[in-house]
Parts: C-alpha cells; sequence; structure tokens
C-alpha cells in the first residue's frame, strides 16, 4: 500500500502567504476482479494553520505553490512521529474492513 497525501483547501492571507492548509491522506487496497471485486478504503484529514512571514529565507507565495511543497510543509508541521501514525491508522482501517467483511458470511456462499 502507498499513502497518497493531499491538499483539499489553502487560505493565504492578502499579501499571499499561507494561513490555512486543509490536507488528507488515503490509501485503497482491491482484491478480486469483476463482480467479485471489493474496494477497501482509509482515509484521514485534518488542518494546519501558519502565519506567513513574507521576509524569511525560503517564502514562497501563493502563486508559486506547488502541492508537493505544501504536503511537505503540513509533514514537517506535524512531525514525522504523527506522519507515521496518520499512515498506520490509514492502513489500519483497510486492515479492520477486510476482516469485518471476513467475519460476514452466508452460509449458502460456503464451500464444502
Amino acid at each position: 500500500m502507498a499513502i497518497t497525501w493531499g491538499v483539499k483547501e489553502i487560505k493565504a492571507d492578502e499579501n499571499g502567504g499561507v494561513t490555512y492548509v486543509h490536507y488528507f491522506s488515503f490509501d485503497e487496497e482491491i482484491t478480486g476482479e469483476g463482480l467479485d471485486q471489493t474496494v477497501y478504503t482509509g482515509y484521514y484529514d485534518a488542518f494546519v494553520e501558519y502565519t506567513p512571514d513574507s521576509t524569511s529565507d525560503g517564502y514562497t507565495g501563493f502563486a508559486d505553490l506547488t502541492e508537493e511543497q505544501v504536503i511537505a510543509w503540513v509533514k514537517n508541521t506535524i512531525g514525522s512521529e504523527m506522519v507515521t501514525t496518520i499512515e498506520n491508522a490509514v492502513a489500519a482501517q483497510i486492515t479492520n474492513a477486510k476482516q469485518l467483511e471476513a467475519e460476514v458470511a452466508f452460509p449458502w456462499s460456503e464451500s464444502e
């Protein structure tokens, strides 16, 4: 599984400095084929707020941002431990969904 990080919303002040980022983390696992295909998903979203300083080294205004840069800011802000926690939570959602499906079986669909 490869966790995907993305940005849902971004806000900037009147000078183009980023003040708010609503981010998400997502993954999915597909099992089976055709009518037996099942898609299991895991998802997390939250936001971080910033106080931009246009005089700081490395400042990037809103018009020049890339999604990769904003995601890197978010990960740096929340820290590597929280990044790992989020990614583990997304993976656990998928694992739990697969286990729940395994527990729900119909007697007529069991092989002998």
